[in-house]
């Protein structure tokens, strides 16, 4: 038995309703895996009783017992010293294995005590219940401790917390919050959030992969989705919205930033991220991705995507240019079996709040099922409107999908369901019906996802498409926009995925029919993997898929290399860009001089 990594967990999370302490260990052939675990749940009851704390713990084996999550509660200001407790307990558990006496509490308990006192904040419980009672949230971090949200909201350092009675309590309140996550269109989703809630006036507050924004101007470019860019939109006086994108990497290694929301959606759970921190399978991922749904407040609502992921055709057959393979032709194409999504299987029973549903196939037996019972539902009616449904009552048809620029005239499949989890959030959100179809017809600008980019002689489109449910997922809108052409796909994939996944990413993009495939390495993502590693892998499935496949050294020799491969009418299509400074520094020098006016999320002959 070895330790992975202790941490702290800073808010509600998969294994606990609040704060607390994770160990990640290794299990190793031969260990005595229940013993183990009792002697990490002793050491750490102990360590409790000393710090005068009530730590039920709680323990999530892997499967194949190769490993364990170890996790107690503690108080939010006792973080690190639940971390050293923790790690105190898994050297006791590891000394246990190998017959070893472990090191005496004794021993240990004036560092933890003096620990313990430089970390408490000695008036946070009575600030907390105070809080409560004035119906405002408490953030609290290394640095600050802030009541109430955004507009509304005030900020102390850490050192400084007020007592209650100092607090003007009159002048903080909350604000709307809506969290947003699944394996794709988190992004997508929360940009039209945002865009539907500064139509209605809002200054929104956004967090997402691309960066941190407010008002819809970027304020912070990179990955903003833990709880640390949560709680910087949440204290920002200007915003009175707060959009909120949470990625897996964040709630399992922290937790969320908040423990009361007004919705939350999960957009979809497809294979990507598997076999990291024990999550090893869909049912698992979805439970990691339903964390969200534990803190929507009862008169919120909870939205979840009831259409599965694109599929990946097994082979690679009938994958000539502008042909789609046969089997992801009818995915995309409304049945009346459609393949199951992994969020049909959460327990509904659990959630705090009513679900509302949403599908591009109005005939979706979910949608059907629960709109007999009464409930919401968001979908495409076959006159081709996005559409709400509440229980008997008639249809709302909100506005054509035809008439939303990143929709493609319907061909981007995905963005219809991204346009419909937006619209299904808004409403929950109190955002009127006219605000909803007037914020997604105005969206045309959405940097790094299905930009389409004219040039003298080709096409270049650029997208973060990055697993295989999201590849595969592009296969409707790059046979519109190729038309017959042909096309170059280039992508890069990090180095934390395993070497099936990469393998699957590598049919996901022969589905797609291309003519030359270019691999490239993520510079800034290699994690763990050595230089040329992850191309190559890419490279030998590509070759026994029989597609022809070179590798370059970035997003702009791509560019370079497929713009010279081009003949007239081709695509170059760019997946997982993130180069996007660099991308557009190249586009530049070649004439296009304004981003905002480049036709990159438009229907095809559109101006």
């Amino acid at each position: 038995m070895h330790l992975l990594d202790a941490r702290r967990l800073t808010g509600v999370n998969l294994d606990l309703d609040g704060p607390g302490a994770i160990a990640e260990v290794e299990f190793a052939a031969g260990d005595d895996v229940a013993r183990a675990i009792a002697v990490w749940q002793a050491s750490v009851a102990a360590a409790a009783r000393l710090l005068g704390w009530d730590a039920p713990t709680v323990v999530r084996r892997w499967s194949g017992d190769r490993g364990a999550a170890l996790v107690f509660p503690a108080p939010p200001d006792a973080l690190y010293v639940a971390v050293d407790v923790t790690e105190w307990a898994v050297e006791c558990a590891v000394r246990a294995l190998a017959g070893e006496p472990a090191r005496d509490l004794r021993e240990l308990a004036p560092e933890l005590l003096a620990a313990r006192e430089r970390e408490r904040i000695a008036i946070l419980p009575a600030l907390q219940a105070a809080a409560d009672v004035h119906a405002v949230p408490l953030l609290l971090d290394d640095e600050t401790v802030s009541l109430g949200a955004g507009a509304g909201s005030r900020a102390w350092p850490r050192a400084a917390a007020p007592a209650p009675a100092d607090v003007p309590w009159d002048s903080l309140r909350s604000i709307p919050v809506a969290l947003i996550t699944g394996t794709n269109g988190k992004t997508t989703t929360a940009r039209l959030l945002a865009r539907i809630a500064r139509t209605a006036g809002h200054v929104p507050g956004n967090t997402s992969t691309d960066g941190l924004a407010v008002a819809e101007q970027v304020v912070e470019t990179g990955d903003w989705t833990g709880p640390g860019a949560a709680r910087i939109v949440l204290r920002d006086p200007r915003v009175t919205l707060a959009v909120l994108e949470v990625a897996r990497g964040g709630i399992l290694r922290r937790g969320l930033a908040v423990d009361r929301c007004d919705a939350a959606c999960i957009t979809n759970v497809s294979a990507d991220h598997l076999g990291e921190h024990g999550i090893d399978d869909l049912a698992g991922m979805a439970r990691v991705k339903a964390v969200v749904t534990r803190v929507v407040a009862p008169h919120g609502r909870i939205v979840l995507g009831a259409d599965a992921p694109a599929s990946v055709p097994p082979a690679a057959s009938d994958m000539s240019s502008g042909t789609l393979p046969r089997e992801h032709v009818a995915s995309d194409m409304p049945s009346e079996t459609p393949p199951a999504s992994a969020l049909l299987d959460l327990p509904a029973a659990e959630f705090p709040a009513p679900v509302v549903w949403f599908s591009r196939d109005a005939a979706h037996p979910q949608l059907r099922r629960h709109r007999a019972a009464g409930g919401e539902v968001w979908f495409v009616s076959p006159a081709g409107d996005l559409t709400r449904g509440r229980g008997a009552e008639p249809d709302v048809a909100l506005v054509p999908i035809a008439e939303l620029p990143f929709c493609f005239g319907g061909a981007a499949t995905h963005n219809v369901a991204n346009a419909l989890a937006a619209a299904a959030l808004a409403s929950a959100l109190g955002l009127s019906d006219e605000t909803i179809a007037a914020g997604l017809r105005s969206f045309v600008d959405n940097p790094g996802r299905a930009q389409l980019v004219e040039l003298d002689h080709a096409r270049l489109f650029l997208d973060f498409a990055h697993n295989p449910a999201g590849i595969a997922g592009l296969a409707p809108l790059l046979a519109q926009i190729r038309a017959g052409a042909r096309l170059l796909v280039s992508l890069g994939i990090a180095g934390d995925r395993r070497d099936d996944d990469i393998r699957d990413i590598a049919r996901a993009v022969a589905s797609l029919g291309p003519d030359l495939v270019l691999t490239r390495d993520l510079e800034h993502y290699l994690r763990g993997r050595a230089p040329g590693e992850v191309p190559a892998l890419l490279e030998e499935s590509f070759a026994g898929l029989g597609i022809a496949c070179e590798r370059v050294d970035s997003e702009v020799a791509a560019i370079r290399r497929g713009l010279a491969w081009a003949r007239p009418g081709d695509v170059v299509a760019i997946l997982v860009h993130v180069d996007r400074d660099e991308v557009w520094a190249e586009l530049r020098a070649r004439g296009v001089t304004d981003e905002a006016g480049v036709r990159r999320s438009g229907h095809p002959g559109s101006t």
